[in-house]
């Protein structure tokens, strides 16, 4: 925290590979593995078992705490990262400590050392309860993704089709000759043009190159991107 001398530290094992790594490298319009990666790391974050750690000496060294922490919840799982704060004011640690194992029947073995001692202190020892949505973790990420590509998506405004169509035809026809363009996360229909809202890298550029393309029946396309952000809601009908 800027200016309240409290630092936040996290420290993990130098062997492990954090997960987000891999999502961040994903390409930014490949949705699937946009999902996938997003899927591991949510397995990844509910596999991890956190525990909550009071008691100990805040006056003393972190690096003692830390290492007496470790060496006493290696028993019980891997040790995949202690998180703790600093009160660089004080000159103090501030308590709990969150100890993050990895490994079957963890919690029940941390449990177990509530009372043990390090540096003659008895130690305070307690699974700290996640919330759940009672979602899958696929479930999750298919939403979280598809949430994320709406927030981000960019909008190209398409004129020139046949007016005399129904809506849902309009962003049917629509919907097939932009595929190529980028991931479509939605269409909206309006009463002089449509907005097609497209995610991924280059789409728009791709999709403006199709200007003056024919959609059928000799309706040529004006296609043209639009410099705004896509808004919350809008008049007309959406496809989501």
């Amino acid at each position: 925290m800027e200016g309240s001398g409290i630092e936040g530290l996290t420290l993990q094992d130098s062997h492990t590979v954090p997960v987000e790594s891999e999502q961040q490298r994903t390409w930014v319009g490949d949705t699937d593995n946009f999902v996938e990666n997003m899927k591991s790391l949510m397995d990844y974050h509910e596999s991890q078992i956190r525990i909550s750690v009071e008691g100990f000496d805040t006056s003393a060294d972190p690096v003692e705490i830390y290492t007496s922490l470790q060496n006493l919840f290696k028993t019980c799982g891997k040790v995949d990262s202690i998180e703790f704060k600093i009160d660089h004011v004080k000159k103090q640690l501030i308590s709990p400590w969150v100890v993050v194992l990895i490994g079957e029947g963890a919690k029940e073995k941390a449990s177990l050392l509530d009372g043990s001692e390090v540096g003659g202190r008895k130690l305070t020892v307690s699974p700290v309860e996640q919330p759940t949505d009672g979602l899958s973790t696929s479930v999750r990420a298919a939403r979280y993704v598809a949430d994320f590509q709406r927030k981000m998506s960019e909008a190209i405004s398409v004129t020139g089709y046949d007016p005399s169509l129904p809506r849902d035809d309009v962003k049917s026809a629509l919907r097939k000759h932009f595929a190529s363009c980028g991931e479509i996360t939605d269409i909206l229909v309006l009463d002089s043009h449509a907005l097609v809202h497209l995610y991924g890298l280059g789409s728009v550029h791709r999709a403006v190159q199709l200007n003056g393309t024919d959609l059928g029946g000799g309706f040529k396309l004006t296609v043209q991107p639009v410099p705004y952000s896509k808004p919350e809601e809008a008049a007309g009908s959406s496809d989501a």
